[in-house]
């Protein structure tokens, strides 16, 4: 038996056609676009119309409950005092207390008390400036008074003699004078504010809120523990809880 021959066959290699860059649009390519443009311009119309019908919400429940217009944070602070929705510091002496409303960061609301003292020498930088002002125009007049003939202590004798008699004049007096300028111009001030009477209704009122005010400072007093100590420093992280908002 001759041994069959085995006939080998060659690789064929196919080569991949290239993709077309561009290609044309059909005629319904073209008018499909157009009509989801036209129905996406049309749902933009609709949604700006049902945005014009809506109406503006009316007085919430805790308006009404407190009777007077609340802020929306404070409506928030109300709503979640935990500040689990919004997340932050939540100060857990408020909530013991229940005082929920925001206020501006007082120094004991939160727990620093008077550990930082506030600077005793400050200074008005706009009294310094018009005090240096007035200096540089008094040398400045003094100087165009001296052009005519009385400008250095040398040519004092060469001055007229009303000029003379004016610098004669010992400058304590002279500063004594504006003061007192100063203070006449502010009893005049004061003087020409006419007083108006509020009746009694009003000071009944005011008698009213100094007896509130004095209850609310004797009670505070006595419930000095729920409060932080206005000398011994208090430790912020035990007063505050951070929640995780991950979660």
């Amino acid at each position: 038996m001759e041994p069959e021959l085995i006939k080998e066959e060659k690789p064929i290699f196919i080569r991949k056609k290239r993709k077309q860059l561009r290609k044309r649009r059909t005629s319904d390519e073209l008018s499909q676009s157009e009509d989801e443009e036209d129905t996406r311009k049309k749902l933009e119309e609709r949604k700006i119309l049902q945005k014009l019908r809506d109406r503006p919400n009316g007085v919430s429940t805790i308006t009404l409950a407190l009777g007077e217009k609340v802020s929306a944070e404070e409506e928030s602070l109300l709503t979640d005092p935990f500040k689990v929705k919004t997340g932050g510091l939540v100060n857990m002496s408020s909530l013991k207390t229940g005082r929920l409303r925001a206020t501006e960061d007082d120094a004991y609301d939160t727990g620093i008390g008077t550990q930082f003292s506030a600077e005793t020498n400050k200074r008005d930088e706009d009294e310094e400036m018009m005090k240096y002002i007035e200096v540089e125009l008094s040398k400045r007049k003094g100087r165009k008074g001296g052009e005519g003939g009385c400008d250095d202590k040398n040519s004092r004798r060469y001055c007229s003699p009303e000029e003379a008699a004016l610098q004669a004049v010992p400058d304590h007096l002279r500063a004594s004078s504006a003061q007192r300028s100063e203070e006449m111009l502010s009893n005049q001030m004061l003087s020409g504010i006419p007083e108006v009477d509020l009746g009694i209704e009003a000071k009944i009122r005011n008698i009213e809120a100094t007896e509130e005010a004095k209850s609310r400072l004797l009670w505070e007093k006595q419930n000095k523990k729920d409060g932080p100590s206005q000398f011994v420093p208090t430790n912020m992280a035990v007063n505050f809880v951070q929640h995780n908002r991950c979660e």
